[in-house]
């Protein structure tokens, strides 16, 4: 068989594998939800309870919740592609910019997410950079920042990416000191300095607004998180010792008979066609 035909067997398997995923969801997790959000797991780090009343009683819309999101965009402009040019895209050896949801069954939980941004080359992910503006010292680095963005790099490999030579980005940035010319530019700036390794470069012309915490994706990595509740022997190469974050959160919360299913709650995904799109960077 040649290359290109396993190509388009990954893809054709990998877009029928995620529309089997979310119409295999049931609502047995608490709140009538199927599937649990990445960033919901992350939360639990930050604050239970808020997620729980956010569920409970609804979100409470505020002023600087638009103009976070509205921020967000400007530093991470994308355009909406179909699966074809998604594919096409990412498979050129040129570094591109592009983004696909990520799912995936970890610990008994059925897990849906979206990264900010992803780096490819020849369909492997290089950079998984995950984005997060703060109006404080962006050299703090929290613990559901981090285990958010290696749960995106865990769902990929699961859902059968190469991920050797994947790395994590967590960048923290005070956006209000960018230009608005800066903003439109900001995700490729970062991008062609992760690539060159000249990192450093823009870290000190932006010094005090910007910092870039470096991940691997390994088991290492994962092991020196202590926060996430790894497991200890049981979990074999680095692959089931990262998916030991999210069982080790069972632990954490007193829930080693039920995966989370007393204390998560979850963003609803519905099941359908476009549920997941993808998206490259514009």
């Amino acid at each position: 068989m040649t290359e290109p035909a396993r190509a388009d067997e990954f893809w054709d398997a990998l877009w029928r594998g995620e529309k089997e995923f979310l119409l295999s969801g049931d609502k047995r997790f608490r709140h009538g939800t199927s599937f649990v959000g990445v960033s919901t797991i992350a939360g639990q780090f930050y604050c239970e309870y808020k997620f729980e009343n956010e569920v409970a009683f609804g979100e409470v819309p505020t002023e600087a919740k638009d103009l976070g999101t509205n921020l967000h965009d400007e530093l991470i402009p994308l355009k909406p592609i179909t699966e074809k040019q998604f594919a096409e895209l990412v498979s050129q050896k040129e570094p591109s910019y592009a983004v696909l949801n990520v799912w995936g069954t970890v610990g008994g939980l059925r897990l849906v997410g979206t990264p900010d941004h992803i780096v490819w080359s020849e369909g492997r992910p290089l950079w998984l950079v995950e984005l997060k503006t703060t109006k404080g010292d962006p050299t703090s680095l929290w613990p559901d920042q981090m285990n958010q963005i290696r749960i995106y790099g865990l769902l990929l490999e699961l859902m059968g990416f190469d991920c050797s030579r994947l790395r994590l980005a967590l960048v923290r940035l005070r956006a209000g000191e960018l230009t608005d010319e800066e903003r439109g530019l900001w995700m490729e700036r970062v991008s062609t300095h992760l690539e060159s390794g000249k990192l450093a470069e823009l870290e000190a012309k932006y010094r005090n607004a910007m910092k870039v915490h470096l991940l691997s994706h390994d088991k290492a990595e994962a092991e020196s998180n202590g926060e996430a509740g790894i497991l200890d022997g049981r979990a074999g190469g680095h692959l089931e010792h990262e998916r030991g974050q999210v069982q080790g959160l069972r632990v954490q919360f007193g829930l080693s008979e039920e995966p989370l299913q007393a204390a998560l709650t979850a963003e609803t995904t519905v099941a359908g066609n476009d549920a997941f799109p993808v998206a490259a960077w514009c």
